[in-house]
């Protein structure tokens, strides 16, 4: 199994501490043996991370590491995959050495390659630096459907090995370093993106989907049906957009509204930015007018497509309301042409 890097803030003072003594120790009395002669040719033995006492052959770009070996004390240079490493004087010791793998060093194309240049010569050793765990700045959309094409970007994302939405592997589309694009999977209502490398698994700080999920098979609770002119049945399974079920709207009289209110808890819009919901058109085209909580002279007129699944996400700023509590969600009749019908499936607020 894969072992998770995760970024930890070590108590590296500490370590240095301890680290200083034991080199006292090892170098303080004077009757121990002699040391090598400091000029003579350095010779690299192991290397091992400073908290633990265990050979390592890899480390990662910032990490600590003890470097072991002879006549090491004139140091002057030290390479990681050719890149220079920054080192204190003060904590090199004729056998030791204490430095920190450089954040610029390559994890891949170098040479995998360590080297200690002193006043006798050069040694080397071979190691790797190692991948780091990717980094997920952003997705986008925030939500969508399945199929539809979702935008990641960050860095570190060489070697992709996998994209999952939870535990639902997505097909990746394309790939570069800073940037991956994904088809989203069937049955994602909400879910993490983890993105997985040779470098470790990383998990996105924001959730994919809705943050708050009105209808997906059937209606959430606390909200009611309101329509008017309008009949709507919220277990059809004549045209699903996904799950098993999806709203069946029947308007019954010109400029009808299909309305979904509210009357739980706060659901404070300033917490959203968007409403986001999928339609399908029945026979005839049509102009459908969305509004929220009563602001109708504020609402956005959208047109559906007969016999087809589209996806709309309206900002709130468009709505005019971006602030107050939800109350309501009208989805009005706009073209006069009823009796129509719509289908209505994924509604929640993102």
């Amino acid at each position: 199994m894969k072992k998770e890097q995760f970024k930890t803030n070590t108590g590296i003072a500490g370590l240095l501490l301890l680290f200083v003594i034991a080199f006292s120790s090892c170098t303080g009395d004077d009757t121990s043996v002699a040391l090598d002669d400091p000029a003579g040719q350095p010779i690299l033995s192991r290397v091992s991370l400073v908290d633990k006492d265990s050979t390592t052959s890899e480390g990662l770009r910032g990490n600590l590491y003890a470097i072991y070996g002879e006549n090491l004390s004139t140091t002057s240079q030290i390479t990681f995959s050719d890149t220079v490493a920054y080192f204190n004087p003060t904590l090199v010791t004729d056998t030791n050495i204490l430095v920190a793998v450089p954040d610029s060093a390559p994890y891949f194309g170098g040479s995998n390659k360590l080297v200690v240049t002193t006043q006798g010569g050069a040694a080397s050793l071979d190691f790797a630096v190692a991948q780091p765990a990717p980094d997920i700045d952003a997705f986008s959309p925030l939500a969508a459907g399945a199929g539809e094409i979702v935008t990641i970007t960050g860095s570190v994302f060489e070697g992709l090995e996998a994209v999952r939405f939870g535990d639902t592997e997505a097909e990746i589309v394309s790939a570069t370093s800073t940037e991956i694009q994904v088809r989203v999977p069937e049955g994602v209502v909400q879910s993490f993106i983890f993105v997985e490398t040779a470098g470790g698994v990383t998990q996105s700080v924001e959730a994919f989907g809705f943050k708050y999920l009105i209808y997906g098979d059937e209606l959430a609770q606390s909200f009611y049906d309101g329509s008017y002119n309008c009949t709507a049945a919220y277990d059809s399974m004549e045209q699903v957009k996904r799950g098993t079920a999806s709203i069946k709207s029947d308007y019954t009289g010109g400029y009808g509204g299909f309305k979904i209110g509210y009357s739980g808890g706060s659901i404070p819009l300033d917490e959203y930015s968007a409403v986001k919901f999928s339609i399908y058109g029945g026979a005839g085209a049509m102009s459908v007018k969305v509004t929220i909580n009563e602001m109708y002279d504020d609402g956005v007129i959208i047109d559906i497509v007969e016999g087809e699944w589209t996806n709309f996400t309206i900002p709130l700023s468009e709505l005019n309301t971006p602030t107050g509590d939800f109350a309501e969600i009208v989805i009005q009749e706009f073209s006069g042409s009823a009796p129509s019908t719509i289908y209505i499936d994924d509604l929640g607020l993102i």
